[in-house]
């Protein structure tokens, strides 16, 4: 799925539809290289309090259960709808084949909401329109770093991350207090080789022939690309220019000096525009190559 266009993913999610329970049926696939694998670029995590903005549940306000990167989508406490149940499907001590099964809202669908209660113990509901991180933390229970979240406009309400549904224990794979802050590498420079000194000798056949500074007539041979014979074409073409006389490059007279400078004044004095005026006086303060090289040919002929 991830290689075809998004057009063509809706078309094949649709037809696989067709194989699907009508009360399962497929609606959004994310590719990999979209999905939102971080807790802060989802925004929302399992035990936050939610309003339902959108769709058949508009105005309800839940908390969430699950994420799931598949289909961007969010499974909610109290949003269930009966579905049938495949009997391979049934969970411990179920008896029917329909059950009430909790419904993919997506998550643009959604807004994160808290709740807060006064000094007279009245309950009322924030919704957050959006929200914005400010500072990171380290937040224990998660066992990494997190931003706040605050509402955005109104950024001295903080919505706190919920508690972890399950708390996050070490087990054998885990690195000890101890040996996180124990250094075992040291900084690499070019100045020092990584290397210990002889160890190249021992790598590396000194006695090798690519060694050697002198090349044997073989190699020669190989390296010196053969001279290619000319055809009879090429042969009368340098013949004829041999035959041409050399030309010379001569410096202009003060006539025809006099006359270009006659031209480029006349044609200065119809511009009024001082922006184009001050263009052109830096295009002949610029130093041309093709130029500096014509002028050095002169001056070398007059010597």
């Amino acid at each position: 799925m991830d290689r075809y266009p998004e057009l063509i993913r809706e078309v094949l999610v649709k037809r696989s539809n067709r194989f699907n329970l009508p009360t399962f049926e497929s609606t959004k696939y994310v590719p990999k290289h979209e999905r939102k694998t971080k807790m802060e670029d989802v925004g929302l995590a399992s035990g936050d309090m939610v309003y339902i903005a959108e769709g058949e549940h508009k105005g309800k306000i839940t908390s969430v259960l699950q994420y799931s990167q598949e289909s961007d989508s969010v499974i909610l406490t109290d949003v269930l709808s009966k579905r049938i149940i495949p009997k391979a499907w049934w969970i411990q001590n179920q008896t029917s084949h329909v059950m009430e099964y909790p419904d993919n809202i997506p998550r643009e669908y959604v807004k994160l909401a808290a709740k807060d209660r006064d000094d007279t113990g009245k309950i009322s509901y924030v919704v957050a329109d959006e929200v914005v991180y400010k500072e990171k933390y380290y937040d224990d229970r998660y066992k990494k770093w997190l931003p706040k979240r605050f509402v955005k406009h109104h950024e001295t309400i903080e919505i706190p991350w919920p508690k972890p549904p399950t708390e996050i224990e070490d087990d054998r794979n885990s690195t000890t207090a101890d040996a996180v802050f124990t250094k075992t590498y040291e900084d690499q420079t070019v100045a020092k080789s990584p290397l210990p000194q002889g160890v190249l000798a021992e790598l590396r056949n000194p006695y090798s022939s690519y060694k050697k500074k002198t090349l044997t007539e073989v190699q020669a041979r190989k390296l010196t690309a053969p001279k290619m014979p000319l055809s009879t074409e090429q042969k009368i073409y340098l013949a004829k220019k041999a035959q041409e006389p050399e030309k010379k490059l001569e410096p202009l007279s003060d006539e025809v000096k006099d006359f270009i400078g006659t031209k480029i004044a006349q044609h200065l004095a119809k511009i009024e525009n001082p922006a184009l005026l001050t263009h052109l006086e830096a295009l002949s303060k610029a130093k041309v190559p093709d130029f500096e090289k014509t002028m050095k040919k002169l001056s070398e002929n007059e010597k």
